[in-house]
Parts: C-alpha cells; structure tokens; sequence
C-alpha cells in the first residue's frame, strides 16, 4: 500500500484536530506535520519535504491558503478549507482538489479523499518510471520519487524518501537511463536530481534536508547549472 504524506494548515487547532480525526480512518494518508502560522507551512514546502496532499484553511494571516497553492511546488495537491462561500470560485480555477465548508462533516470529506485517489492514481499512470530487480523481486521505482543514487562498488543505491533498493548497476548504466530527466551526476559515487536540489555551498547540496558531496571536477558543471536557474 502507498501512503501519501500530508500536512494540515489552520489557525484554528480545533479546525486541524477536525481533520486529524476524521483522516484516522485512511490507512495510506500519513500527516507527518500540523502548522497553525502558514508562513511556517510554506517554508516546510519550500524546503523540499516531501509532501504530496496539504489540507489548508483559506483565510490565515500571513500567506493566505490561496497564496499558498500559486507559490507551492506544482505536483503537490491542496484540498481547502474555509467558512467563507465566496472563496469557492478562486480555489478551483487554481485546480485544488476539493473545497471543503466547515463544520466539515466526515462524509464530504470521505468525497475528497476519494477524488485525491482518483487524481493521484490517474498522475501515477502518466508518472515516468523504470523496474530495477532487487533479489528475486522486480522493484518499480518512479524516476520523480528518486531523491539520489549512490554508487557502492558493484551496487547502487536508488533513495526514495526513507527508502532505498540496491541494485546490481553502475553508476554510469543508471546515469545515461536517467538524463533525459535532468539527472547529473555531482559525485564520482552519487548521481542526483537536479530540480530537486534546494540548497548548494560549494562542497555539497542539499536535498530533501540530506547533504550530498560535490566532487572537484563536478563543481563547473554544477554552477553552469545553477547559474542557468537563477533569477
């Protein structure tokens, strides 16, 4: 079973221990963080944790849920919460999921988890992806799931999240499946993401809050890069 990270925003703690309580009953939703200052939300995604639903009142001071879905990453799926009916028209042309009214009774809300499988499944199947065998088993991983590959003699290492597979590969097999996918290697021993990097200091970068060493010939390539990128 897949479980999909998720974070709640509210102002209100008893409008986020709504939502805790009715998501008991989904097994494959983990709120892995709970934020009454959606500043702080904000910066939890802009800092690349992973994070596929977030559950957003509307009305907040500081960044509005509205603000929130036009500056977050664009894979990431919102589903609204308001008291406010007039907020209805403008959360939908940003194409959220659901907009939910409160006192959020748990059958509507059973509807929009329903509706973010539907829609997670349907980008799942358009999803770019490879099989790697590990052991005996064949392994589908999703090539936007991979955080970075470590090279280990004979072996790779294929992070996902919390997760990783070792495969019988070398770096370089794994390196020309995966440039078309803005794929680099950074490393003599890693291979990593390019998008997803957050943060570089001229030694390592840093994604997903993991720090990855930068190789002496790899620095030119990798500023070219970053210089390419930046405002």
């Amino acid at each position: 079973m897949i479980v999909y990270k998720a974070i709640v925003i509210d102002d209100e703690p008893l409008a986020i221990d709504v939502i805790l309580h009715h998501l008991e009953r989904f097994s494959n939703i983990e709120v892995v963080h709970t934020f009454t200052d959606s500043v702080e939300a904000f910066n939890y995604l802009k800092h690349g944790n992973e994070v596929y639903i977030v559950f957003t009142d509307i009305a907040m001071p500081g960044i509005s849920g509205i603000e929130l879905v036009r500056l977050s990453n664009s894979e990431t799926m919102f589903i609204m919460t308001t008291s406010y009916s007039e907020y209805a028209v403008e959360s939908f042309d940003l194409e959220v999921i659901d907009y939910l009214m409160k006192p959020i009774a748990f059958e509507r809300f059973a509807k929009a988890i329903a509706r973010f499988e539907n829609l997670k499944s349907q980008k799942e199947d358009r999803r770019p992806s490879f099989f790697v065998k590990e052991g005996d088993e064949y392994v589908k991983i999703f090539v936007d799931d991979i955080d970075y590959i470590q090279g280990l003699k004979d072996y790779a290492k294929i992070v996902t999240g919390n997760n990783y597979c070792l495969v019988l590969k070398t770096l370089k097999s794994i390196e020309s499946i995966l440039n078309p996918y803005q794929f680099k290697r950074i490393h003599k021993s890693y291979i990593v993401p390019l998008p997803k990097i957050s943060q570089y200091n001229g030694k390592c970068v840093l994604i997903n809050d993991r720090e990855i060493p930068v190789g002496n010939s790899y620095r030119e390539s990798l500023k070219d890069f970053l210089n390419g990128n930046k405002l």
